[in-house]
């Protein structure tokens, strides 16, 4: 089972921040999830769509400018560009999940995407492209037939398998709280993957184990690795 280091090793760092991604490298780490925004056209790695509660900024990320962002910081750590985060992680044989976030990220990374491969040397098979907006994977999909894409989804739709099929995904990323062992074995007999979201207790660690699922995403991967290690 893989275990991604969610948001980088953000148990233990600032998310999303080049110091959560060194630290998850620090702890062994060998898959990564990171989600991305585009601000004034560059991508930039934080989550929420507010700036508010993860950052001493305040607004919609969308709205405010790339100074702007230069100024503030999540708990003292500066709100790093995609493209620094990457750099940095291409030089440490790992696969990253690379969430499709903000509204207007699409573009930007569309464009993007072939300098990471072709510039900072990463393989298409290292790149996972999520998000919970369908049609983003879709239209990616569209202009990159080889990439690797991942549905992202809260709920379950009744046609969920069918959808990521259809999208001919490499994976459909489930949330803790509604994965069974019938959508295991279902998104399997279609040769897709699956992935759980946010898994830190070792029970479900166990739990999920046992289910067959492919890989999890934890704030403390290096006590999820401990976890399967002692299963």
């Amino acid at each position: 089972m893989i275990i991604f280091a969610h948001r980088g090793a953000s148990g233990y760092a600032p998310e999303n921040t080049l110091a959560a991604m060194k630290k998850a490298i620090e702890l062994g780490t060998k898959a990564i999830e990171l989600d991305i925004h585009s601000v004034e056209g560059e991508l930039y790695v934080y989550h929420d769509r507010r700036l508010d509660h993860k950052s001493n900024g305040s607004g919609l990320i969308s709205d405010v400018s790339r100074e702007y962002l230069k100024s503030i910081s999540v708990e003292g750590e500066p709100i790093p560009t995609l493209w620094e985060v990457m750099s940095y992680l291409s030089q440490h044989n790992c696969l990253v999940n690379i969430e499709l976030k903000g509204m207007t990220c699409l573009t930007p990374f569309i464009a993007l995407y072939p300098k990471l491969i072709k510039e900072l040397g990463f393989r298409a098979d290292q790149l996972l492209i999520s998000s919970f907006h369908h049609g983003f994977l879709q239209e990616f999909r569209r202009s990159y037939p080889q990439a690797f894409i991942a549905l992202l989804l809260e709920g379950i739709l009744l046609n969920t398998i069918d959808i990521a099929t259809q999208l001919e995904a490499y994976s459909i990323h489930f949330s803790l709280s509604f994965i069974t062992s019938e959508l295991v074995d279902e998104a399997h007999s279609k040769n897709l993957k699956v992935f759980v979201y946010t898994v830190n207790h070792p029970d479900d660690i166990h739990q999920l184990n046992k289910m067959g699922v492919d890989g999890i995403f934890s704030d403390y991967p290096d006590k999820a690795t401990q976890t399967l290690e002692r299963t």
